[in-house]
Order: structure tokens, then sequence, then C-alpha cells
């Protein structure tokens, strides 16, 4: 028998044994067969079926004779068992019993497969499904499964709990159920484009059992069986609600920033621009009305006032002790004022909301020289759906801050006006040995000597304070130049200053002295005034770049984890996203380099100018390629000043050049001496620059019709030149190109 079993079976990839279909014996078994269960033929005869089978695990002596023996009455059998090797491996094994015949001897033939590969096959599937199953449910996004006509056939929690229907009721819904009609176009359309194309991407809002909606982005991929046929759309919805809002806000953002700084920087007298912020200021806030007010001792009294509301037009005035802004001006407090629900929030007895009865009021106060004159507010008759945002209330900051100085500007040039108006300049003359030849009445009184005491006296030696400052150099170079002369000096001794206008003739010196001591003060006041401004400018530029770095980054990330599925119009949306994000950043970066001009500028020191235009040149090297720019540079003078601050001066005036010249523009960089310093000029082939617009081009985000700038170059210029008590402005005619000069001191 075993020569019989050897010469038939010990070819097959399969393990053989032949049972007495009376006993269940094993009468021979092929090699395979020995090499799966560990045992020889000889051993496997001596055993029992229980001695080399998982009983334990039902794998059982009596379960194995009833198949034997249903075999042997020919009723074949398959059927699944364990097998336990001597050294206690178990291997799971299809069995295939059957009568049959050999040698004209009746056996029972087991046909015996290892399936330990498909046991575990078996099992990673059965441990991957079940990953997938929880991963779905655990997902943040919504997952759906749509059969070809659009029918819901399987989802996860989170979509039930975002629609709030219950399995029972999802069960069958067409997807467009769960939408507003509004959108129903869209999502068939989509439908059908992931059953044509393979994918889509639709932006649509999801329609809850309770009637509210949420923005979500539905990505969709058609899913086939292993035959191709199609199965329908498979796919997730993102709750992009959060996404939208941070996008709606940074525009709004934007708008405002923008709006009040193009008003703020017009030309018009304040009342026209305060009604126009107010205007504008009542749509960004969401309320019916804006209204900027003065108090008169115990009155509150409305300047101007924007919106429907009689009670706060123009004029309109209520005791103090009745109004919202008594609390707006509290000492405590230097935030704005916001209250959302007056009623809600305390305010039902307050005589002020008996009065105006307003729901709604964000408000701050102005201050003029630390005393507070009067307030901006919004408000409405209504209560708020929402809180005021902190970019919201940082606007009516921030608006409150240019009123005051606008007021506080104005008080001081009409006080300037009137001391001007009363003062009659001080008059003296000297000859060509500085012996003093005419002295008024005005000069007299301001320094306590008459003219009589004076007259013929040399000036160095009655005054001899002023001997070796700038006045002494003003006088000699006004001589010997016989050019007019002028430089600005404090008298410490008497603790005025004066400009003085110095004019030569052959026989001496004319001198105008004007007492400057008000508007010396009062450019230290605009000076800490303008400070002030720029730390706050700073302030919100720094608390703007992380969400508008967050604005970015996730819509760059969205665009890497969709990328395969992305369509041209997606991609569009997302790049728009992208751009208005960077070029927010732009402007900000600007700003934030607008305000560190004064606060965080290097000493000054001589400076090769040389060296720093060499330094452009090689920043701008790749701009100057793609638009075949020619940069021509004549030798340059040692400068006195900030070297990093003279490199931004002249990149910002040669990328301007080039940028409004247009491609193949050639720029030209030349140095002038001048007295006492030296005048530079930057110049450019270009169209040139509208005679009107000349004024205005210096001015925050004036960045012209064809720039895709921030607007901000010229006038970090201009802050620039202004530190290193120079100059500049420019020289244009249409047609005929462009300079830009500015001046700095001789090192």
């Amino acid at each position: 028998m075993k020569e019989t079993v050897s010469n038939v079976f010990d070819d097959l990839e399969i393990g053989i044994t032949l049972h007495d279909p009376e006993t269940g014996a094993i009468k021979g078994v092929n090699s395979r067969l020995e090499e799966l269960y560990g045992y020889t033929e000889a051993e496997l005869r001596e055993l029992s079926v229980a001695d080399y089978s998982a009983t334990d695990e039902g794998f059982t002596q009596a379960d194995a004779e009833r198949r034997i023996e249903a075999a042997a009455g020919g009723d074949p059998q398959a059927f699944e068992w364990r097998i336990e090797r001597p050294d206690g491996e178990r291997v799971p094994v299809r069995v295939r019993l059957a009568r049959t015949e050999l040698d004209g001897e009746a056996y029972v033939i087991a046909e015996i497969r290892d399936i330990s590969n498909r046991k575990q096959q078996a099992a990673d599937l059965e441990a991957e499904r079940g990953f997938i199953e929880q991963s779905l449910e655990t997902m943040n996004d919504a997952f759906y499964l749509l059969d070809p006509d659009g029918r819901l056939q399987r989802w996860n929690t989170t979509l039930a709990e975002r629609t709030g229907y219950t399995p029972a009721e999802l069960a069958g819904m067409y997807a467009l159920e769960l939408f507003p009609e509004a959108d129903h176009d869209a999502i068939s359309e989509g439908i059908e484009e992931v059953l044509h194309s393979g994918s889509a991407v639709v932006e649509a809002e999801l329609l809850a059992a309770d009637g509210e909606t949420t923005a979500h982005e539905f990505t969709g991929t058609k899913l086939t069986d292993s035959n191709g046929a199609v199965r329908g759309v498979i796919g997730i919805g993102r709750d992009i609600s959060a996404r939208k809002e941070r996008l709606e806000h940074l525009e709004k953002q934007e708008e405002a920033f923008r709006h009040l700084h193009e008003t703020a920087s017009k030309a018009e007298p304040f009342e026209e621009k305060i009604a126009k912020l107010l205007e504008f200021g009542r749509g960004y806030m969401g309320v019916e009305q804006g209204f900027f007010t003065r108090f008169d001792g115990d009155t509150q009294r409305i300047v101007v006032g924007v919106g429907p509301n009689e009670q706060l037009q123009n004029g309109a005035s209520a005791p103090f002790s009745e109004s919202y802004c008594r609390h707006t001006v509290d000492p405590e407090s230097d935030s704005p004022l916001t209250v959302t629900d007056a009623k809600h929030e305390g305010w039902a007895d307050d005589p002020a909301f008996e009065r105006f009865g307003l729901g709604c009021y964000a408000g701050s106060k102005v201050s003029v020289d630390g005393e507070v004159v009067g307030t901006i507010c919004f408000a409405d008759r209504d209560p708020a759906d929402k809180e005021f945002t902190e970019i919201q209330e940082t606007f009516v900051e921030l608006l409150t801050e240019w009123a005051s100085y606008e007021i506080e500007r104005a008080n001081r040039e009409r006080k300037y006006r009137r001391l001007t108006e009363r003062i009659s300049d001080a008059y003296y003359a000297v000859d060509t040995e500085f012996r003093l030849t005419y002295w008024n009445d005005v000069i007299a009184e301001r320094v306590g000597t008459p003219a009589e005491e004076i007259l013929g006296e040399n000036i160095w030696e009655q005054f001899p304070d002023i001997e070796g400052t700038l006045v002494e150099e003003t006088f000699r170079e006004a001589l010997d130049t016989q050019e007019p002369a002028s430089c600005e000096h404090y008298y410490e001794q008497r603790d005025y200053w004066a400009k003085l206008q110095v004019y030569p003739d052959e026989d001496g010196l004319a001198v105008i002295s004007t007492d400057i001591t008000d508007r010396k003060e009062y450019e230290q006041q605009l000076e800490r005034s303008n400070e002030r401004l720029q730390e706050f400018a700073y302030i919100l530029s720094h608390d703007l770049q992380e969400p508008i770095r967050m604005v970015s980054s996730y819509v760059c990330l969205i665009e890497e984890e969709l990328e395969a599925n992305l369509d041209e119009e997606t991609q569009q949306y997302i790049d728009f996203a992208v751009d208005g994000a960077e070029r927010m950043r732009g402007m900000i970066d600007g700003l934030l380099l607008y305000s560190r001009v004064e606060t965080e500028g290097d000493e000054f020191l001589a400076t090769d100018v040389n060296s720093v235009l060499a330094a452009v040149r090689q920043d701008l090297e790749l701009k100057l390629a793609e638009t075949d720019a020619e940069l021509v540079v004549e030798e340059m003078p040692t400068a006195q000043a900030d070297e990093d601050q003279l490199v931004q001066l002249f990149e910002n005036l040669v990328k301007n050049a080039i940028e409004h010249g247009g491609d193949g523009t050639t720029v030209e960089v030349s140095g002038t001496e001048i007295p006492g310093g030296h005048r530079f000029a930057v110049s450019d082939d270009g169209p040139g620059i509208p005679t009107d617009r000349q004024d205005e081009i210096f001015g925050l985000f004036d960045k012209g019709g064809d720039s895709e700038g921030t607007g901000l170059g010229l006038a970090i210029c201009e802050r620039i030149v202004t530190r290193h008590d120079g100059e500049i402005w420019v020289d244009s005619e249409p047609g005929t190109g462009t300079t830009f000069y500015f001046t700095l001191e001789t090192a």
C-alpha cells in the first residue's frame, strides 16, 4: 500500500490519507501529508484522529469517525479541520472525504489542504475592515456612500449627528433631501460629474433636520466593483464654515483698514471725513447708527450722526448723566465699551436705556491732550445677533485714535495761527565784520537789550553762546556765497527757538528772526501723537499676522490634501484665497516697516553709498533680469546715514522705477553735492506720473493704477528721508520719465 500511495499521490501538493471504511484507521499517506502533520506514516498508523487534532477546539474523534462513515457510505464530505503537530503548532486544513478503490480494495480517501494563508488573509481582511469601520465612525468629516441614483447607502456617525436624523430616517434618503433647494442643481451636477469623470468637489450648505444649515465641502469619487461596473459615489463632507468665516472676516478686516486710511488721508474737512467713516462703520459694525459726540459741561452734543435714529442726528443733545457715553469714558478702562443686548445685560433701569432705548452699543472715547472731549459710537435700537468681534472693537478704537489726533492737530494749528498773527518778526542787521547795524524793538524786547546799548557791537562778543554754532556757520556761508540761507536754533539761555532767514549783500547781512518755539512744541506733540499711532499700527499689524498665516497655511494644506480631486474652478478659488492672504500679509509687513523706521533704526554713521547701491543691485538682480531693465549708477559719495535704511530707500525707489517704467526701462542713479550734504536722484525713462497725482504718491496705500504692490514703498521712503532730516520730492512729466530726488547730510 505504501508503494501504491507513493506512486499515485506523492507528486501532489496536497496531503492524502487512505482510511479503512469500516474502522477509519489510516492505511496509507503520501509524503506531503507527512510534512503537513509532522508524523511519519508508521506513527500515524498507531495514532487515533484525536492524537493529531485540536480536540479542545471541537475537532473530536467521534466527529471524524462520523464523517469517514458517511463518506464510506457514498456521501462525500467537505469540511475544515484543525491539525495539531507534535511541536504543538496548530494548522487549519480543508478536508474532502470520498469513497474510492485502489488495487481492487475499497477505501475512504482524504484530500487535505493547508489553508493557513487563507485564514490569515481572512483575519487580516477582517481586521482591516474593522479598522476602516472604526476610522469612518471616528472621522471629524461626514462619510457617505450613494448609489448611482443618489440614494444614501452608507454613512458614518458624523453625518447623522450633523443632520440630526436617526439611522432609520437616513436609510434610503436621497442626497438632495440633505440640502436646501438653492444647492440642488450644484449637488446633482456634482453627482453626474463623479459618475462621468471619476471625481468632483462641491461646496454646499448641509441641511439638518431642524432646518439649520452648515457650509460644507463635499468630495466625491466614483466607486466601482471588480468588473468595473459603477456602484455609486463615495466621499466625505468637510465642515468649512469656520474657514469661510475666517476668509470673510479677513476680507472685512482688509476693507475696514483700507477704507479708514484712504478716507483719513484725503484733503477734506474733518467733519466730512468723520461722516464718511461713520457711514462705513455702521455697515461694518452691523448697526443702524454711527455718531461722534462732544462734551460741553454736563451736556453731550451730537456733532455728526449718520443713520435713521432721530435722537442721534447732528446737533441733538442730552444730559451727560442720561447717556451711554458716561460709561464709555470710564477712566478705569481704555478699551471700547460694548453692549450686545442692553436689556439683558443690566441696562433696563439705566437712564440712558430709558431715554434712548439702544439695544446694542459700541463706543470709545476721544481724548485731546489727555482730556476726554467726546466719543465715537455705533448703536442700534435692536440687540445684536452676536457679540462684537475683536477686530470690530479695534476698528472703533482706531477710529477714535485718529479723531483724537485730528482734533488735537487742528487745535494746535489754530493756537499757532493766533500766536503768529499777534507777534511781529524780530529783525536785525550786521556789517561784513559782524558788527550790529540795526536792532528793532521786537528783538530788543526778546533778548532784553535795547538798541542803544548794542548797535556797533560785535554780535559774537555780545552773544557768545551762538558763536561756533549753526548760526555762525550759516552767517559766514551766506556772506561768502552771497546766497540767502536759513537755519533754526535753540537759544538755551532764553529758552526759545528761532528760525533765522539770512539775506546777504555787499554791506553785510539782514536777518529776520521768527520765534518758532510754539511750532517746535507743536511738532513735538505731533511727533508723540504720531508715535502713539505708530505703536497702535504696529500692534494691530502684529496681531493680524497670525490669523492671516493660519488662513494661508490651511488653504495650502487643503490644496495639498485634495490635490488629486481639485477641479479648475476650485483651484482658482484656492489661488484667490492664498493671493488675498499674501497681499494682506504684504500690506501688514509694509506697515510694520513703516512703523519701525523711527523706533528701530540704527545710529547714523559714515556710509559708502557705492556699497549701498551694490547691495541694491544684488537684491534686485532677478527683477532686473526678468524685466530686461538696466541699472546705471554713477560714482557715489559718503553720506551720514543708517546704512540698512539707506539700502531700503534706494531699493524701493529703483524697484518703483522698474515696476512703473515697464520692460526694458533704464534706471539711472546719481548724486550731487549741495551745501551741507548731497542730493541724490533716481531717474527712469518710463511713462511718467500725471501731474494731478504727484502730490498723492507718498501717501499710505497709494500704489498707482499699474502696480501690484502694497502702496507703502514711497511712504516708507519719505519716512526714512524725514528721519535723516532730508527732503524727498518728485519731478515728472507724462511721457518723459520720472525722477525722485532726496537729500542727505554729508558724513
